[in-house]
Order: structure tokens, then sequence, then C-alpha cells
């Protein structure tokens, strides 16, 4: 009885460890993808939220101020 469930023990084992890796795949596989559509919902609401900001007030271009440029030559 004991060679019988050391050999049935030998050949389950492949078929466990085969298991387990396909289930961690799978599973990796859910997690990447909640966070892959989290990180699109999260990134199109501040990319809309930026759009509205961008649209209602408009950033205005700093002008160019004119003077003059007063240069001198330093000594010490």
């Amino acid at each position: 009885m004991n060679e019988k469930l050391q050999r049935l023990l030998e050949n389950i084992v492949p078929f466990l460890m085969l298991g387990i890796a396909i289930a961690l795949v799978i599973g990796l596989f859910i997690m990447f993808s909640y966070v892959l559509i989290w990180g699109l919902l999260i990134g199109g609401i501040l990319w809309a939220i930026s759009f509205v900001k961008s649209y209602f007030f408009p950033s205005n271009t700093p002008t160019k101020t004119e003077g003059r440029v007063i240069e001198h030559n330093d000594k010490d």
C-alpha cells in the first residue's frame, strides 16, 4: 500500500504544480486587468478635468515687456 501511495504522489505532484501555475497566471492577469481599468478610468477623469479647466479658463500667454537693457562693466 505504501508503494502505491508513493507512486501516486510522484505522479500527482507535477499536475498540482501545473495547476498552481495556471491559477497564478490567471489571477495575475485578472489583477493586471483591474489595475489597467482603474488606471484608464482615473486618467480619463484627470484628462477631462484638465480639458474643462483649460476650456473655461484659458491660460494667458505672457506678453513680452519692452524696455531698455543697461549694460555695464563691473571692475573690482
